[in-house]
């Protein structure tokens, strides 16, 4: 518990790293710390303007329904950061796809700067902010990507569940994005789908907190091919990019492989609701 001052001069000449400053003396000395800010853009040159790039400090979401593009668009976000700026170095941590075929993606340039820990740990803050020091200042990491939010939190608590994952989302926010100067990529999986209901910020699993505790949420979806008359509409050139291939099974409705990702709202920019098509070309989204 806080002690009270004792007397006014106490408090007057008070120096601990928790004294009230001027917003002047609060600028300057959080630029002298570990580097202050610094944005990385992905040359998706639509998204970055919209996101005004990723900025360390901040927590982003990506959701979305299962098997729908959560993880390669954040691979793709992160291989565009990355290749684009030398000081875009990133840590990941993939629970869900075994890190070697995560990886096998990013060799065709081996010196991308992307490190990972050669183990993991689940549901322990405490490994997590170690690991992210560590990548910090021994690669001066300034990018981590958690895929994904269940395996940070106890599943078999007796605790609220929804309570459990806002206290880690505060956390990840305060002891690594502004502590350490990083730039925070969470994905989170939506609910149960409802037909006739798409993924969105109201639907994230388990708790209200992953997004109001986030910096910016994005939702990513799979797009089913464009029809023809879809096709006409964007154009000649734009339309063969986007066409489903000539071996495709008739069958197959994602065989163009289309995603549309939308920015459901970012507090920095302000943006709401804007969404744009992307399509895997090669191992990675491409924004079209």
């Amino acid at each position: 518990m806080t002690e009270e001052w004792k007397d006014p001069v106490e408090a007057i000449t008070y120096t601990g790293t928790d004294r009230v400053v001027h917003f002047t003396d609060y600028l300057l000395q959080k630029a002298g710390d570990i580097g202050g800010n610094k944005r990385f853009y992905s040359g998706f040159s639509q998204f970055d303007s919209k996101m005004g790039g990723l900025e360390t400090g901040e927590v982003i979401i990506i959701s979305g329904h299962r098997k729908e593009g959560k993880t390669l668009f954040a691979e793709s976000w992160i291989k565009g950061m990355v290749d684009k700026d030398p000081e875009a170095k990133a840590m990941i941590l993939s629970y869900e796809v075994q890190a070697d075929k995560l990886l096998a993606k990013y060799i065709s340039n081996i010196n991308r700067p992307i490190y990972l820990p050669l183990s993991l740990e689940t549901m322990d803050f405490e490994w997590l902010k170690k690991k992210c020091v560590e990548a910090k200042f021994k690669y001066n990491c300034k990018i981590v990507l958690i895929d994904h939010l269940h395996f940070m939190v106890d599943m078999n608590t007796k605790q609220n569940m929804s309570l459990n994952i806002g206290a880690f989302m505060r956390r990840l926010k305060q002891d690594i994005a502004l502590k350490l100067n990083m730039a925070a990529i969470l994905i989170a999986h939506q609910g149960q789908p409802k037909e006739g209901r798409d993924a969105s910020i109201d639907s994230i699993r388990d708790s209200s907190f992953v997004a109001q505790e986030s910096d910016a949420t994005i939702i990513v979806s799979r797009r089913k091919n464009l029809d023809a008359v879809e096709l006409h509409d964007v154009g000649e050139e734009l339309s063969r990019k986007l066409k489903a291939p000539d071996d495709a099974p008739f069958e197959d409705k994602f065989s163009a492989q289309l995603a549309l990702v939308k920015i459901e709202c970012h507090r920095r920019t302000g943006v709401f609701q804007w969404k744009k098509l992307y399509q895997k070309r090669g191992e990675f989204f491409e924004e079209v």
